[in-house]
């Protein structure tokens, strides 16, 4: 009977995570290409895990040393399109290519360095991502405002995940001067494997950026940082102009109802930066961007639970929602409870 290494199975799976994904983008009019190409190398760099620790196929660890070098620049390049930043790698971006480069040199002169390299490389970028998560939520500004929380989890979580890696390669490192390696193989099968499953699912709840996102750019640059509700300070004079303009904006035009809102096409309604937009909500109403849309969306929700029959579903869509976990969540924080218990509660109150 021939068993399947783990590595194998999970890159079945990442491989289906794929093929969905990169489905439901193009369904949604989304560019998709960076996080689809991302679970792609998961996948393949799975396969090769699977062979060299499942088969003893020895001849594929200088495949590995290199495959493994280019996922973390590659998961740093998909995130920078939600930041405003392109959303498909270009020319431009060749210094990220100088890693597996550099590894792939060393493998021929000197392999005593790649471990060292690749170490450095899962570092650099885990805290390059995790420096990107510094501005909240608001940093995603490409992001749909329904999606965004999700997004800047799956964020956080490839940032650590990477550093996590990184420590595990030094754990090798250590049970190679201190054991002979008698414990490498099962760390590097063990911890690759759930590593690749922990970044491909971070990867798999992206909401990515619209193929048309160039389009809606504003004059702010790219990947300007928004501020978080826990670092504003006092706004001023410009922060409750731009507040006070954007309540009447969605008041007027229910701009909430787009479910392809984000922080870019809201500046552009204003004729205002990405930024200050960010900042004027962040200090005049204490939440982010995503909170204060949604918070509209809620009352919608709230106003169609009690005075229609319509099903939950239907109406987390005509209050711009688009997908019915955020809307739950969503509700639940501005509320306090579930929709169902929501419209249950009001409707005992009216008999």
């Amino acid at each position: 009977m021939i068993l399947l290494p783990l590595p194998f199975v999970v890159a079945l799976f990442l491989a289906v995570f794929a093929v969905r994904y990169a489905r439901t983008a193009r369904e949604r009019g989304d560019d998709a290409f960076a996080f689809v190409a991302l679970m792609t190398l998961f996948a393949f760099q799975s396969i090769l895990v699977g062979a060299r620790w499942g088969y003893g196929a020895t001849a594929l660890q200088p495949f590995m040393a290199a495959m493994a070098s280019l996922l973390p620049p590659a998961a740093f390049l998909a995130f920078r399109g939600l930041t405003g930043g392109a959303a498909r790698p270009g020319l431009a971006d060749w210094p990220h290519a100088l890693w597996p480069v550099l590894v792939s040199g060393l493998l021929l002169m000197s392999r005593d360095w790649v471990g060292a390299v690749i170490i450095l490389d899962f570092l650099a970028y885990g805290v390059l991502l995790l420096a990107m998560s510094r501005g909240g939520p608001d940093r995603l500004i490409s992001s749909r405002l329904d999606g965004v929380v999700t997004s800047y989890r799956a964020l956080q979580i490839t940032g650590a995940t990477l550093i996590a890696s990184a420590l595990s390669d030094m754990l090798i490192s250590l049970d190679l001067a201190v054991f002979a390696g008698r414990y490498s193989g099962a760390i590097i099968s063990f911890g690759t494997t759930v590593s690749l499953i922990v970044l491909s699912t971070a990867a798999a709840l992206v909401d990515p950026a619209r193929m048309d996102k160039p389009e809606d750019d504003d004059a702010g640059g790219e990947g300007e940082r928004g501020e978080t509700p826990s670092s504003s300070s006092a706004a001023n004079e410009e922060d409750r102009a731009i507040a006070a303009a954007l309540d009447a904006l969605m008041e007027k035009n229910a701009l909430y109802r787009d479910m392809e809102l984000n922080l870019v096409r809201l500046a552009r309604k204003l004729g205002k930066t990405t930024r200050a937009v960010s900042r004027a909500v962040n200090r005049c109403h204490g939440v982010s961007v995503s909170q204060y849309v949604n918070g509209f969306r809620v009352k919608e929700a709230q106003r169609l639970l009690r005075d229609t029959e319509e099903s939950v579903v239907q109406i987390a869509l005509e209050a711009g929602f688009m997908t019915k976990s955020n809307f739950n969540r969503e509700f639940l924080r501005v509320s306090g409870q579930s929709p169902s218990d929501w419209r249950r509660a009001v409707g005992s109150q009216g008999a």
